[in-house]
């Protein structure tokens, strides 16, 4: 890699004049968990260029349940280099003198770490004919400690004001280092549960738009640190809390044209943009595998939740898998896209969004017809009707997911065999700790009447 000594010197110098002391190096497993590591501000322009060492089974042997992962093809043995990607430096706020940046991993040879799908997209993205930009609406809540435990920070209504209220230190400070990170908030609102929120990201490129996800994330959870809080973004924290979920917003566009756009349709939709829909539906199975990735996440989508459970699309309809949010009447044409449902946070970003991507330009390549639009609630009618009208239910738990990503050969010959073949082995060691756990609901349930 070449680098500007100059400008290595320059950012080297700015960061010491604003009190930085350590350089974070982060990157996202493909558990999602965002780990990292740290070196001296002194050290900044021998590690942008040599960059730091990691084990090789980080980013796809060592799962969230910090255990390594049976039967995968990586060992103790063997190590990759974490590349800083300058680019991304940024403050990190809520700390005494931290800043950060997003890594990526290649091997001793210099080619990218095949389990590391950031390269991947990034190299993707860039040889793409298209323009794509990603929106992300991440969901979490809030919680305090109690003498009973944990709790939720307020019992704010939905859209509340009481709820604005409440958090507008933490959505003060949030936003300051936002505006530091540059990365931008389209809206904020309290969301159904109590102390639950909702933030909207400016729409990005794919790969800034997961780096952006990452550092919002950093950001809340340090933030909420700092105020004595847990912020989490599990998708479902409890059977008595509404899901929180991460709608991903995507469009099209060609020489600044946003492709998913006509006025010769009533919902002002393309071809391209049904085909792209229909590329999705036709792989949301297998794609489920890699946005609701944890065995969680099939808690949140269940119908009549507004999470979605069925794979179908509507304009302004909630319910669907893919949704037509309602555009500004004056700027349709460039606000018309698609918002993808069935995500959460604990998606890894590079990952899932890629694989929306290349799903929905398939449907383009193939020409791949959606079923007809879904104008109420699928959860009311019956299975029969459904099927009539093609829309299916989606997978209910991870390993079916899973095993839907086994055959679909789309993802598998996009990123690798290796990718593919590690991510299911990762997953399924979740799957697996958790189907054979004994909850306290069987104990209640079971254990004295049998």
């Amino acid at each position: 890699m070449n680098f500007d000594e100059e400008l290595l010197l320059k950012k080297a110098e700015e960061l010491e004049k604003k009190g930085v002391k350590f350089v974070r190096v982060l990157y996202i497993d493909l558990d999602s968990i965002i780990r990292g590591r740290v070196f001296k501000v002194e050290d900044f322009k021998e590690k942008i260029k040599e960059g730091l060492t990691l084990a090789i089974v980080m980013q796809s042997a060592f799962s969230l349940l910090d255990l390594l992962v049976p039967g995968s093809i990586y060992s103790p043995y063997g190590e990759v280099r974490l590349m800083p990607d300058l680019s991304t430096l940024r403050l990190a706020p809520w700390t005494s003198g931290h800043a950060m940046m997003i890594g990526e991993q290649y091997r001793a040879d210099g080619k990218p770490f095949e389990v590391d799908p950031r390269p991947k997209l990034r190299e993707f993205i860039n040889n793409l004919r298209y323009k794509v930009l990603i929106g992300f609406e991440p969901e979490f809540y809030l919680f305090k400690k109690t003498s009973a435990g944990i709790e939720p920070f307020d019992r704010h209504l939905c859209f509340s004001t009481y709820g604005m209220n409440s958090t507008a230190e933490f959505l003060d400070r949030l936003s300051e280092a936002l505006k530091q990170m540059e990365i931008e908030i389209i809206h904020y609102y309290p969301e159904y549960g109590p102390g639950q929120h909702e933030f909207s990201l400016k729409a990005y490129e794919p790969v800034k738009a997961a780096d952006a996800l990452i550092m919002f994330r950093e950001a809340v959870r340090g933030i909420a640190q700092n105020m004595g809080l847990i912020a989490s973004f599990m998708p479902k924290p409890s059977e008595n809390l509404p899901g929180s979920g991460l709608h991903i917003h995507i469009s099209l566009w060609r020489d600044g044209v946003n492709i998913f756009y006509s006025d010769k349709d009533k919902y002002n939709l393309s071809d391209e943009a049904y085909w792209f829909i229909g590329g999705v539906l036709k792989h949301i199975k297998a794609l489920l595998a890699f946005t609701a990735p944890t065995v969680n996440s099939y808690k949140r989508l269940l119908p009549q939740r507004w999470a979605s459970a069925y794979a179908c699309w509507g304009p302004m309809n909630r319910e669907a898998a893919i949704r037509i949010p309602l555009p500004p009447k004056d700027r349709t044409k460039e606000a018309i896209h698609l918002e993808f449902k069935p995500a959460d946070n604990t998606l890894q970003p590079y990952l899932a969004v890629g694989s929306l991507i290349i799903a929905g330009l398939k449907g383009i390549e193939e020409r791949t017809e959606p079923p007809e639009p879904c104008l109420e609630d699928p959860g009311r009618l019956s299975e029969e009707e459904r099927e009539k009208r093609g829309w299916v239910r989606y997978p209910e738990n991870l390993l079916d997911a899973l095993r839907e990503l086994e055959k679909d050969a789309l993802f598998r010959d996009f990123w690798g065999s290796t990718l593919i073949n590690e991510y299911i082995k990762l997953k399924m060691f979740q799957w697996h700790s958790y189907h054979t756990h004994v909850s306290d609901w069987e104990r209640e349930k079971l254990l004295e009447i049998f």
